[in-house]
């Protein structure tokens, strides 16, 4: 294996554990940041870049807990 995919390897791997990091230390921010880049590609002309923009898209936040009133264990009332 050539020195240049061994260096490209190892970045990728340590970009995916950064990100890994940042999604369970920091979930809010990196929330936010991830729906600023999805709008971002969506805004674009090319459909390819439409495409990753939905993609890249966060899920919808779903509240759990007691607070959301969901019927389910009959606690809140």
């Amino acid at each position: 294996m050539s020195p240049l995919w061994q260096n490209l390897l190892i970045y990728a791997l340590v970009l995916w554990c950064v990100w890994r990091l940042l999604r369970k230390y920091l979930p809010a921010w990196s929330w936010q940041n991830q729906a600023r880049l999805s709008y971002f590609l969506e805004s674009k002309n090319p459909l390819w870049l439409k495409r990753l923009g939905q993609r890249l898209r966060p899920a919808a936040v779903i509240p759990q807990g007691c607070n959301t009133h969901c019927s389910k264990c009959n606690a809140c009332s």
